[in-house]
């Protein structure tokens, strides 16, 4: 059974609806999803046309194949040469696996989740200054909140990685459960999921057990800036679909004015909907679609929720200590059109257990 530091619960630190701005831009219950990446095939095709008398490389991978032609070692994609093979790439299992015929790395993420590549070497932007409109000096502001802490940064990801396609759901909860490995969520609150919504999110589950799930998955939660450059690609828009006004054929959120951060709102009244039940909101990546980054549940992170630092980051991970808050991302049912754009930051802590609060996770090159 996965065990938690006993937490005091306190209130989600989100200013949902009073931000404005957009983005500049390891595991779930069920069956144990292999880690190994997939056979790479045998055979290379030749993509510079060698001479019929060109000698067969040598060495491992190249044995028996043409000058010019390319094979596979494992991970690692070979140029076969007279004098031997030469390493022309790695590819970052499990998350890619070699692939002689195309002569590069290919996606290899299980079912269920889709591959994300990595940023490139000018990365993207997060942080957009949002309190600035609160206000101009560094105040606290409150809930935690205070001015100044999301300045806009370049951040770097130098490898790809798989996230899940739908928040973790109670069906998969309950298989963690029969398997020994996680707890019964808190199912003393309003608009809990547990346990016969089996195809919603699962909800009232603190940041301990979510990583723990993640864990027992092979995969992790997502850092933050992992879960951002997901949700957008850095290309500047505002929501995961793009800079169109959501409606709830996009999310489950509140339109219009939010009457109460816990009241029976949303699209569709109180609580999450079933997952990837708002495809038109849905953030499309060449290797499949990622749903319900925006609404329906607000997602735990495995960072701190710490201000942006001010410099360059690559790959960051701010973790410093487990019982401190964490950032969670993307809003849930009960939050404003504000609450759920992709830059936008909320933070509670470590062993928050609410309705509006769930998860998913990635799976990271080993």
């Amino acid at each position: 059974m996965m065990m938690r530091p006993s937490v005091p619960l306190c209130w989600l630190a989100c200013l949902a609806g009073c931000a404005e701005g957009s983005s500049a831009g390891s595991s779930a219950a069920g069956p144990v999803v292999s880690s190994t990446s997939p056979s790479a095939p045998v055979t290379a095709s030749v993509l510079a046309a060698p001479s019929p008398a060109a000698a067969a490389a040598p060495g491992p991978g190249c044995t028996g194949k043409p000058t010019g032609s390319h094979a596979c070692d494992g991970a690692r994609l070979l140029r076969c040469e007279a004098s031997g093979p030469e390493e022309a790439q790695i590819c970052a299992a499990p998350v890619e696996r070699c692939d002689a015929n195309q002569a590069k790395c290919v996606p290899a993420c299980p079912k269920g989740e889709v591959y994300v590549p990595p940023t490139g070497p000018e990365g993207f932007t997060m942080g957009k200054d949002y309190m600035k409109a609160v206000a101009p000096e560094v105040v606290d502001v409150g809930k935690g909140h205070r001015t100044h802490t999301d300045v806009p940064h370049r951040v770097v990801l130098t490898k790809p990685f798989c996230m899940d396609a739908l928040e973790v759901t109670v069906r998969q909860w309950k298989a963690c459960m029969a398997a020994g490995h996680c707890e019964q969520p808190n199912t003393i609150r309003p608009f809990v999921t547990w346990p016969d919504q089996l195809d919603h999110p699962v909800n009232c589950v603190d940041w301990y057990a979510a990583k723990g799930y993640c864990e027992q998955r092979g995969k992790t939660l997502p850092s933050e800036a992992q879960w951002e450059w997901a949700a957008t690609g850095g290309d500047g828009r505002t929501y995961p679909w793009g800079n169109d006004e959501p409606t709830c054929e996009h999310a489950d959120y509140v339109p219009g004015v939010l009457p109460s951060a816990a009241g029976d709102a949303g699209c569709h009244g109180g609580g999450p909907s079933p997952v990837g039940t708002h495809p038109k909101g849905d953030r499309q990546w060449p290797g499949g679609a990622i749903h319900d980054l925006a609404g329906n549940v607000w997602e735990w992170t495995l960072d701190n929720y710490l201000p942006y630092k001010h410099e360059r980051q690559v790959d960051p991970v701010h973790l410093t200590d487990e019982s401190l808050a964490h950032s969670v991302r993307g809003g849930g049912w009960n939050r404003s059109h504000a609450g759920i754009r992709s830059a936008f930051r909320g933070g509670s802590r470590a062993g928050y257990q609410v309705p509006g609060l769930g998860f998913r996770c990635v799976r990271n090159p080993g």
